[in-house]
């Protein structure tokens, strides 16, 4: 995390080779809590990491409702008796999560308790989580703002690459606003974690990224 977190928090990742998926758990260093951001085909992993390391899950947060995103939502739960959250606009999605590729067949489905809204200030741990709508790849894409300076972006933006807008819901024209409008509005050294790849930058998406340069990069 960004230098003004790391004395609070640390992040572990936990990728899905099938996807190359980034899974998220957000720990507060002086307790043995944590937030989980989209659980995917990777699950098993990432329950093995909070067993290995006496963690418990407080709350699933999800970026968006794509089945590499979810898939392993229903087992986080299971282990750890928490909720899940997602934007509203999304749930329609949690109806297709085994159309995918490596997703059970026989997947129970994909709960969520909760309703993101934008803007909405999760207070967790005397950490504050903001919910950004960045919808473009899905209706309700979320990016979660960790503290002042740390962003999980979710398939917004990825490093050099932005999200896929041709699947049901998706809106190229919606997407480039959400990256123009919200996510270059963000301090340029914010440290932007993507759903998927390597961590970026504001900065350097604002400068580098191919599909959406920053006006004063041009």
């Amino acid at each position: 995390m960004a230098d003004t977190l790391r004395d609070l928090v640390e992040l572990a990742i936990v990728v899905d080779p099938t996807y190359d998926q980034n899974c998220y758990i957000l720990r507060r260093r002086d307790t043995d809590q944590v937030l989980v951001f989209d659980p995917g085909l990777q699950h098993p992993r990432t329950l093995a990491v909070l067993e290995e390391t006496g963690l418990h899950c407080d709350r699933v947060l999800l970026t968006h409702g794509h089945p590499d995103h979810v898939s392993g939502v229903p087992a986080i739960k299971a282990a750890h008796g928490c909720e899940a959250a997602i934007h509203p606009a999304d749930r329609f999605l949690l109806e297709h999560v085994t159309m995918l590729p490596g997703v059970p067949a026989d997947l129970p489905p994909v709960v969520c308790e909760a309703d993101l809204a934008d803007d909405q200030v999760l207070r967790w741990h005397d950490l504050d989580v903001r919910a950004l709508h960045t919808p473009g790849h899905t209706p309700g894409s979320t990016s979660f703002l960790v503290g002042p300076r740390d962003l999980i972006a979710g398939d917004t933006i990825f490093q050099r690459s932005v999200g896929r807008t041709d699947l049901p819901g998706g809106s190229w024209d919606t997407l480039m606003f959400s990256i123009q409008n919200r996510l270059y509005t963000l301090p340029p050294e914010t440290v932007v974690y993507p759903g998927h790849g390597p961590r970026t930058t504001i900065r350097e998406e604002m400068e580098y990224n191919p599909f959406v340069v920053h006006p004063r990069y041009r």
